[in-house]
């Protein structure tokens, strides 16, 4: 079985690594990006968190670096969403209460898409995302009446995920990729030395945004998960 490169922020590896070595599989990360908290927009989350209707964590990143400001200082009428089953599951068991989420599809259209985000007039939704993330989920639900407060949470950094650590007899491996920034990232990160290596490998996808992504890299074995879960990744990889 060939290696499986976990390429999310290492912080948030450990339970998809776990489950994934519990499957059989045998993995490392190899992160290309790695996500730096924004101290002064956490120390605002509390008081915002404390005017909003709604709560909407963009991404697991999101989640782990949001919920050490927030645990204990969420409002119990504060309701919950996120994009992915995923996100949701891990909120869930955090905040010990429901999370509305898409049960088909994995990003802001299918989020949006749920009815209880229709009628949002008088409303207030809370977004913690990363610097510079996807507009759409803020603008859609704003023309739905809704008032927006954003927590940039936390900035994506470069780093290099260890190429001079990978054997050089690694002549195959299976690349897990969550989200299009880290494919580019991850691209951009290669050395020249490894870039035909790279091209060559399989890549598992949870979305098939960032499938296109990869393609436009130059990557051409790439599967999609079903959905974004831990599960549907799992089953993915299985089937390469």
């Amino acid at each position: 079985m060939r290696p499986v490169l976990l390429t999310r922020p290492a912080a948030q590896c450990a339970p998809l690594a776990a489950k994934c070595a519990a499957a059989g599989f045998r993995t490392r990360v190899f992160a290309p990006l790695e996500l730096v908290a924004d101290t002064d927009a956490l120390a605002q989350l509390p008081a915002l968190a404390a005017a909003a209707d709604w709560l909407i964590p963009v991404s697991p990143g999101a989640i782990d670096i949001m919920w050490p400001v927030l645990a204990g200082h969420l409002p119990e009428t504060v309701q919950l969403a996120c994009v992915g089953k995923g996100s949701a599951a891990h909120l869930a068991a955090l905040a010990g209460r429901a999370v509305l989420h898409p049960e088909a599809g994995s990003d802001s259209e299918a989020l949006l898409a749920l009815p209880p985000l229709f009628a949002l007039s008088g409303q207030t939704v809370l977004i913690v995302r990363g610097e510079t993330g996807r507009a759409l989920l803020a603008d859609t639900l704003a023309a739905r009446g809704a008032t927006i407060l954003l927590c940039e949470a936390y900035r994506r950094v470069a780093c290099d995920p260890g190429w001079d650590k990978l054997p050089a007899d690694m002549a195959q491996a299976t690349l897990l990729v969550t989200s299009s920034d880290i494919a580019r990232a991850l691209f951009a990160s290669v050395p020249a030395a490894r870039r035909d290596w790279l091209l060559r490998q399989q890549f598992v996808t949870l979305h098939p945004r960032i499938s296109e992504v990869l393609q436009s890299l130059g990557a051409s074995k790439i599967v999609t998960a079903a959905n974004a879960s831990d599960d549907a990744l799992l089953a993915a990889l299985a089937a390469c």
